[in-house]
């Protein structure tokens, strides 16, 4: 067997080949993160037989994207590592303080020596595009909810009135009304047939009365009389209307990725599937956990631990690890429990022993972590009978 090291980097990357004796074959040497450089790095490999190599390199976010990609279609398997244990490993190799990426590469080929796993699957790639997919749909939603904060922000100065008419005002009636006004006084000169339009609009929603007191609100207000707030207000609205899009096309993309994949867990009830979505793409292969203890650390839905001599005891949830997934798990238990008898009469458990609302929802998200970890294991189908 024959081991490839690879330490990644954004323009280059370096490579060695060593023998399972630790002989090195090939001396560290660097390719280019492009086309011919990755074809250099293929003519080195040919000399030996696929079955035989070992290919591994540390997960380092996307630089490692085109070459994962490179050697899927040449037909080679390969392994991403765990970063934080190769560099423990490599620290264990030597007392020196030292650093280079032909150091780096050589530790990640004897690393790969000691380990057994899974290499990675033509699976791994639409969890991979998914991860990229649903975190960008996490950032677009935080985005649109600062957006949505400075609407209101602008709106406070110009007609602080306008909420008390509408029960959200980013629905299409009343971002439509600011849309198309350009001034208090617009909003006080509204027509009938305007009326009109925006009753269609609402199906009905936005009747006569709310039309009236609105036109009365808008002529006796006491917002800023300055066009700037209104300019303000309808760059924003168009802001908000541009992510929401992008997000729908996300949300698109999500779907048909997991219409593919035909997960398990989408089978839990109450569970969305943008939800599950950004669930699965966070754990990623459920292989590489050795147990569903090991699933709620990586989640950080664990308690910390302080032990001393022979005392114990332990802490808040550590948060540790995947912010995205331990966010995800907690928005998605309260309508779990809500469809679930499972989780329904575990969660009211929780709260019959004195647990508050939140430390319920905390201990439903362990659960749920526990059972999506049986359901992907087992590639089984929830029921309220899994345990």
């Amino acid at each position: 067997m024959y081991y490839v090291g690879i330490d990644i980097s954004k323009y280059k990357h370096t490579f060695v080949i060593a023998s399972h004796l630790g002989e090195v074959i090939q001396k560290p040497m660097d390719f280019d993160n492009s086309h011919l450089g990755f074809t250099q790095f293929l003519d080195k490999l040919k000399p030996f037989d696929s079955n035989q190599l070992k290919i591994g390199f540390e997960s380092t976010g996307h630089y490692s994207a085109n070459l994962k990609q490179f050697l899927h279609v040449q037909g080679y398997s390969f392994y991403q590592l765990n970063a934080h244990l190769v560099k423990k490993f490599s620290l264990s190799l030597s007392s020196r303080k030292a650093k280079t990426d032909k150091i780096d590469c050589l530790a990640i080929a004897k690393f790969l020596m000691t380990i057994d796993s899974k290499s990675f699957t033509p699976l791994s790639y639409h969890i991979s595009f998914l991860k990229s997919l649903t975190r960008h749909y996490y950032r677009l939603n935080k985005y649109i909810g600062k957006t949505k904060v400075e609407l209101v922000n602008y709106l406070d100065k110009a007609f602080p009135e306008f909420t008390r008419y509408f029960s959200s005002i980013y629905t299409k009636t009343p971002l439509t009304i600011l849309l198309k006004a350009n001034s208090l006084k617009s909003i006080a000169n509204m027509t009938r047939s305007r009326f009109d339009s925006l009753n269609k609009l609402s199906r009905g929603n936005f009747n006569y009365s709310k039309y009236i007191k609105l036109k009365q609100a808008a002529k006796f207000s006491v917002g800023v009389k300055d066009k700037y707030y209104w300019s303000l207000l309808h760059l924003t609205i168009k802001r908000i209307q541009t992510l929401e899009n992008e997000k729908e096309k996300v949300e698109d993309h999500i779907n048909l990725i997991m219409k593919d994949i035909n997960s398990p867990i989408t089978s839990i009830p109450g569970l969305g599937t943008t939800s599950a979505a950004i669930i699965l793409s966070e754990i990623g292969d459920i292989f590489k956990f050795s147990n569903s203890r090991a699933l709620i650390a990586y989640a950080g839905l664990d308690n910390s631990v302080h032990q001393s001599g022979i005392e114990s005891s332990y802490g808040k949830v550590s948060k540790r690890g995947s912010k995205y997934l331990r966010t995800a798990l907690y928005n998605v238990s309260f309508p779990i429990v809500n469809n679930s008898k499972l989780f329904y009469d575990y969660y009211f458990d929780k709260k019959s022993r004195g647990k508050s609302h939140t430390l319920s929802l905390i201990w439903v998200s362990r659960k749920l972590l526990r059972i999506i970890y049986f359901l992907l294991k087992n590639n089984q189908e929830f029921s309220d009978q899994v345990i």
